[in-house]
């Protein structure tokens, strides 16, 4: 059992579920499946699974300022 709690404890640092990465990164699901359809975040399927990784959400949710900024310099903060 010890095994499998360290698996899941991997995989949980590995990746993020569709609903977590939304939470993550503050957007709407639109723009997030937008995101996904436009090839800016990438999602792995095993079976009928979908996960995106971890580490590109955050570095994504670290860029979003910088993003914000320079798409929309009409909109504050």
């Amino acid at each position: 059992m010890k095994n499998y709690e360290e698996q899941l404890k991997v995989l949980n640092n590995l990746f993020l579920s569709t609903q977590e990465a939304i939470d993550s990164l503050g957007v709407s699901k639109q723009c997030f499946h937008s995101l996904v359809a436009r090839g800016k975040i990438q999602k792995i399927r095993k079976g009928s699974a979908v996960l995106y990784y971890a580490d590109e959400i955050k570095e994504r949710k670290q860029q979003q300022p910088w993003l914000r900024q320079k798409y929309r310099p009409f909109q504050d903060g």
